[in-house]
Order: structure tokens, then sequence, then C-alpha cells
């Protein structure tokens, strides 16, 4: 009887041994030394990385050139242009399905006024609002390819943004000067006076954009955008009083409300992406 009982006993062990191997047996197979399989690698094996959505924040640099308007030159003596200064930005959006994006930005941009008094020697005076400005963006990739996958690409988009005022007074400023009448007629007395203000109310803007986006890393994009801007109200004002022997003549003003262009590259660091399983359940694994 004892060598029936060790027989017996030898197959539950081998029939045993054969279900946990059957049980606990490795679905994927990788060379010694491979590196795990990860989710892109899962991925990656069965096709395309597909991307649900995914989340950001980026850093902006940009010049802006914003212009601003002038109703009255005093016969020539005075003017304006469109001032060139460069602007940082901090921003936040979610991505879905590499397809459509929703992004909210602050920008630390200023809106600006530039008064020109020509002459012998010519003078500029540059004055500027606060500088803050909220941005709402949508985006929408230009399809080239694969929908969902996460590549270098082409992207529009159209925004609208708030701009707080403070209502604050900027600068008042004082000129003086001669002008003679002729030889027997003396001289004339000028004066010109020019008060700048911030806006008290809020005022807004909205926006049309293009830009590349590169991917760079798995975590990290770079885009270089491209955005036209049109203001709606006026952020600051510079109101201008011009006197000849101490009469008022004329009157102008200098308005400023952010339209212009923005040329800039933004560094976007990627902390959360969302992974598109449908592969995996098309029983390709």
């Amino acid at each position: 009887m004892k060598p029936i009982f060790t027989i017996l006993f030898c197959c539950l062990f081998l029939a045993a041994s054969a279900q946990d191997e059957d049980y606990y047996r490795k679905i994927y197979t990788k060379p010694i030394g491979a590196k795990p399989y990860n989710t892109e690698s899962l991925l990656k094996k069965f096709g395309d990385i597909k991307v649900h959505d995914r989340w950001y924040v980026g850093v902006n640099g940009f010049v802006r050139k914003d212009n601003n308007t002038i109703d009255n030159d005093f016969d020539g003596l005075i003017g304006t242009q469109s001032p060139t200064v460069s602007s940082w930005g901090i921003s936040t959006g979610w991505v879905y399905k590499e397809q459509w994006n929703i992004e909210l930005a602050y920008d630390r941009s200023a809106i600006h006024n530039v008064l020109m008094i020509y002459g012998d020697n010519p003078l500029s005076y540059q004055m500027e609002n606060d500088k803050n400005n909220l941005i709402l963006r949508g985006k929408m990739r230009l399809l080239f390819g694969k929908p969902s996958v996460r590549k270098s690409a082409f992207w529009v988009s159209a925004g609208a943004g708030l701009v707080p005022n403070s209502g604050r007074a900027k600068e008042f400023m004082e000129f003086s000067g001669y002008r003679e009448r002729g030889r027997r007629l003396g001289v004339d007395t000028l004066y010109m006076s020019s008060d700048t203000r911030i806006s008290k109310s809020m005022t807004g803007l909205v926006e049309a954009s293009a830009e590349y986006v590169i991917k760079v890393a798995k975590s990290i994009d770079m885009s270089i955008f491209a955005r036209k801007q049109w203001g709606i109200g006026n952020s600051i004002t510079t109101d201008l009083v011009y006197k000849v022997n101490g009469v008022e003549t004329e009157r102008a003003r200098i308005e400023g409300d952010g339209s212009g262009w923005n040329f800039g590259i933004s560094l976007r660091y990627v902390f959360h992406i969302g992974y598109d399983f449908s592969p995996l359940n098309h029983g390709k694994i």
C-alpha cells in the first residue's frame, strides 16, 4: 500500500504545480535585462499612443506692439507711435484628445500711450497702464494625421480677456516755449499740459492666434505663437491742452485700448496625461 500512496502523492503534487504554473504564467515576455513595460511602451507595442486628455502649466515670453491713437496733432507739433516692449505671462490648460484645448492665461503686459513732441529737439514720453491681463482661450488643432496622437502640430485659437484698471492718475506734465510773430510783433508764449490717467472701469480684449506646438519630451512642449488682439474700451488716456498767450486754443487726446500684435514662445510642463486604452480592449493583447 505504501508504494501506492507514494505514487498518488507525487501525481497530486505535479498537478498542483502545473495549475500554479498556469495561473502565474507571464502574458508579456521580455528579454532578460530589458526595462519593464509601462503605459507608453504597452500602447506603443500595439500601435500609436493615443491620449485621452492632459493638463499642463506654462511660462510665456513675448514682445508686444500695441497701437494708440491721437485725434489732433496741434498742426504737426505732437504725435504718437506704437511701442514694442517685452512682456511675460503664465498659463494653465487642458487638452482633450489632442484636438481641443482650453487655456487660462495671466499676462504681465502693459498697454501704452506714447506722446511725441516734435521740434529742434524732439521729445518722447511713454505711459502705461497697470499691466494686468486675464485671458481665456479656446484652441483647435489643425489635423494632418491621426487624431488623439500627441505630436508636433499647428493650432489656431480665439479668446477673450479682462483688463483690470485701477483708475490712478499716472503723469501730469507741463511744457512751455516761445514763438516769434515777426520782428515788430514780438513773441507768443506757448504752453501745453499732458494729463494721463488709467480707466476707472474694467476694459476687455478679444484675440485670434496661431501657434506651432513642438513636442520636446514626454512632459515638455514648446509653442511658437503669434496673436492679434483688439481692445474693448480705453485702458489709458492722455489729455492734452494747448494754449497761446494764456488762451486755450486746442485740445487733443491719446488713447490706448491694447489693440496690436504679440509674438513669442511658451514653454509648457505636462503634469498629467490620461491615455486612451481602447486598443487594449479589442483583442490585441
